[in-house]
C-alpha cells in the first residue's frame, strides 16, 4: 500500500471554538502522492470525544434523551461530549456522565477507541463502560435539554431493530459494551 504522501502546503479555511475548546478547524491542503499526482485534499480536526455507557446493573442503562439541532429531533444516546482542552478522555467520561445524567461511577473503564470519519478527520472516541453509579444533580450548559432515562438492554435493543436510535457512537457503544461481544478477554454484558 502507497504511503507517504507529501503536503505541499496548507490553508486553514475555518476554526469553530467555545472558549478554549477548539472543536473544529477546516483545512485545505496541496498533497502529492507517492506516484506524483498533486491533488487538494480538504479535512477537519475536531477535539476528541467520548462516550459513556452507564450501567445501574447488568439489565438496566442509564441514557439520554437530547434535541439535535442539524437533524431537528430529539435523539436517545448514550451521555458523550468533547474532551475539553488539558482534560484527559477519562477525566471526560466522568464529568459528561455527571452533567448530564447526575450519576457518577465508582469505576469508570475504558472499552475501545475509533475514528469516525477516516477519510476526513484523525478524532477518535473514547468508549467508557460506567458502574456503581450513584444518583446526585445534573449540570447542564446553557445549550443542553436533556431528559435522563432509564432503559432496560432489551428496550435498547428493540429501539435499535426498529430503527429508532440513529446516534452512530450509541450505535458503536451499543456494539462494544452491551451486545455480548468480547474484547481483549472481557465480556460485555447481555
Amino acid at each position: 500500500m502507497a504511503r507517504g504522501w507529501k503536503r505541499l502546503s496548507r490553508k486553514k479555511v475555518y476554526e469553530a471554538r467555545d472558549g478554549d475548546t477548539v472543536y473544529m478547524e477546516l483545512f485545505q491542503d496541496e498533497l502529492q502522492t507517492p506516484k506524483g499526482k498533486k491533488m487538494r485534499y480538504t479535512h477537519y480536526s475536531s477535539s476528541d470525544v467520548v462516550v459513556v455507557v452507564p450501567f445501574l446493573d447488568e439489565k438496566r442503562l442509564v441514557m439520554i434523551r437530547q434535541y439535535r439541532y442539524p437533524l431537528d429531533k430529539v435523539m436517545i444516546e448514550f451521555p458523550a461530549g468533547h474532551v475539553e482542552k488539558s482534560e484527559s478522555p477519562l477525566a471526560t467520561a466522568r464529568r459528561e456522565l455527571a452533567e448530564e445524567t447526575g450519576y457518577r461511577a465508582e469505576k469508570v473503564e475504558h472499552v475501545y477507541d475509533y475514528h469516525p470519519s477516516v477519510s476526513k478527520s484523525r478524532q477518535t472516541v473514547h468508549v467508557y463502560r460506567a458502574t456503581g453509579l450513584k444518583n446526585g444533580k445534573t449540570d447542564h450548559d446553557g445549550t443542553e435539554d436533556i431528559r435522563v432515562e432509564i432503559v432496560n438492554i432489551g428496550k435498547l435493543e428493540k429501539m435499535i431493530a426498529e430503527r429508532k436510535v440513529e446516534n452512530a457512537g450509541t450505535l458503536v457503544a451499543y456494539l462494544l459494551c452491551c451486545a455480548g461481544m468480547k474484547i481483549n478477554g472481557k465480556g460485555a454484558s447481555k
